[in-house]
């Protein structure tokens, strides 16, 4: 079995690249760092949205998670809040023996419809490259990717 809590560690620090999706193409800064004694990881989100016909000023994303570890369940939670006003509360259905995989599901989503779930794929390809996959399913239907990041740690969380 996988120690999620010991593998999630290698989010630690500042990632960034490009994200497609949806939104079209977009450049995002992810940053993860512990908090409260060492208990949790914080990570915030800034995803600069290029402008498009639909909207032609482009738009900022952001959002922030907080992990921590069911101990009971030994299986990572993530809380995520998004400035649309959507809150998530994931939990980590798969993670890859190794920790260089880890899946996590929402059953349901917070000021979204009734029925509404989304996924977040996370992979890491070494220690400094990561790739997130967000998919998102409307009541009823099928999980589609909705966006996608391939971004590069850039810095370490202090003292690590």
């Amino acid at each position: 079995m996988v120690d999620q809590w010991a593998a999630a560690q290698r989010l630690l620090g500042t990632w960034e690249g490009p994200a497609t999706g949806r939104p079209g193409t977009g450049q995002q800064v992810r940053v993860y760092k512990t908090i409260l004694q060492g208990r949790f990881i914080l990570g915030t989100d800034d995803t600069r949205w290029e402008p498009t016909p639909e909207r032609p000023e482009g738009f900022t994303h952001e959002d922030l998670s907080v992990l921590g570890l069911d101990s009971a369940a030994g299986q990572l939670v993530m809380r995520s809040f998004h400035g649309e006003g959507f809150v998530h509360e994931y939990r980590c259905v798969e993670a890859a023996p190794d920790g260089s995989r880890f899946v996590f599901e929402a059953a349901q989503v917070e000021n979204g419809p009734p029925g509404m779930r989304v996924r977040e794929t996370m992979v890491f390809d070494g220690d400094d490259a990561l790739e997130s996959t967000f998919e998102m399913a409307m009541p009823g239907g099928d999980l589609e990717p909705y966006t996608h990041e391939r971004l590069r740690r850039t810095a370490t969380e202090a003292g690590r």
